[in-house]
């Protein structure tokens, strides 16, 4: 395993998995291969017989699926930051048991989500950043208060923005294709947590200095939510896509085999691949169809970009999943 880095490193493993972090890629050469790798995640791992490194394909699919949904959502802007002159330097002590309230039950939805991630790997695949963002501030802090007992504001500024990001990520995950794909009490533990969250960050919306980045945009009230409508209310710049997602999902609600044109068309707008309805509509594709498209099938409908045919083909693949685990 070579890595174009300067300062070499060994390692004698099964597996390995690596964090590419910045905005260009790493050269990485396993075994005679060689290619460049984009920032992200890379894992590498023995063959069972040969001892050799191979590239791990199916992580590598998922990722790049991942990244291909990445350039559909919307573009974040940077939470507003309040003036110099209205930030006080320590945070007082009625401040600190808030923010320590804040940090138990950010700490109870990462482990929700950890435990929900044990069978649902694409849960821990879209939130990882978030979760360790937020599992970084809260780490940071309560080392910092544990050593001088005093806290500094621009801390509590990280790890809130932080976890009030991981909560607006859950949110929009759950109410997207995550709906349909956790049982009753996996949604109901994370809910819960979820509501906790929120709860304590309205309590600390009263603090002069965190309003700016908590009032961004109105939090989730959890303790009215009904099973047809988990989310009501969401932030401003969110809302769209969120209904846009709870009509997709109740358009997909249907079993795969019963699908007709327009439901294959509206998982297509799932997958941010509109440019292809027509394509599948005009050649009658329905779901009995979907799920036995082979990458020479979508060749021959014209679908001829590789990222869009393996987020195609991904997206199949999860269907199928999801059909197998309902008929079991």
């Amino acid at each position: 395993l070579s890595l174009s880095v300067s300062l070499p490193v060994s390692l004698t493993c099964r597996t390995v998995k690596i964090t590419i972090l910045g905005d260009e890629g790493v050269p990485v050469q396993v075994d005679g291969e060689a290619w460049l790798q984009p920032p992200g995640y890379i894992k590498i791992i023995h063959k069972n017989r040969t001892q050799t490194l191979t590239r791990d394909r199916a992580f590598e699919s998922t990722l790049k699926s991942w990244e291909d949904k990445q350039k559909c959502e919307f573009v974040r802007t940077p939470p507003p930051q309040p003036a110099p002159s209205s930030q006080p330097e320590i945070v007082s002590e009625e401040e600190t048991a808030l923010v320590s309230e804040l940090g138990q039950a950010a700490g109870a939805l990462i482990h929700s989500i950890r435990e929900v991630a044990q069978s649902h790997h694409s849960l821990e695949q879209e939130l990882a950043h978030a979760v360790n963002a937020s599992s970084k501030a809260m780490d940071v802090v309560y080392a910092k208060s544990n050593t001088s007992g005093a806290l500094s504001c621009s801390l509590v500024l990280q790890m809130v923005s932080n976890v009030k990001a991981l909560l607006s990520e859950t949110e929009l995950l759950l109410a997207g294709k995550m709906s349909m794909q956790l049982d009753l009490p996996q949604q109901e533990q994370l809910n819960a947590a979820l509501s906790s969250v929120s709860q304590q960050l309205r309590r600390l919306a009263d603090v002069p200095w965190l309003s700016p980045i908590i009032d961004e945009g109105p939090l989730t009230d959890f303790s009215k939510r009904s099973r047809s409508a988990k989310f009501r209310l969401v932030p401003k710049f969110k809302k769209d896509k969120n209904n846009k997602n709870r009509e997709t999902c109740a358009t997909l609600s249907l079993p795969v085999h019963q699908w007709g044109t327009e439901e294959v068309g509206a998982w297509l707008d799932f997958l941010c691949l509109s440019e292809y309805k027509d394509i599948f509509i005009g050649h009658d594709v329905r779901g009995a169809e979907l799920i036995h498209l082979e990458r020479r099938d979508l060749k021959d409908l014209g679908v001829t970009k590789v990222g869009h045919m393996k987020r195609i083909l991904q997206g199949i693949r999860e269907i199928n999943r999801n059909s197998s685990a309902s008929e079991a």
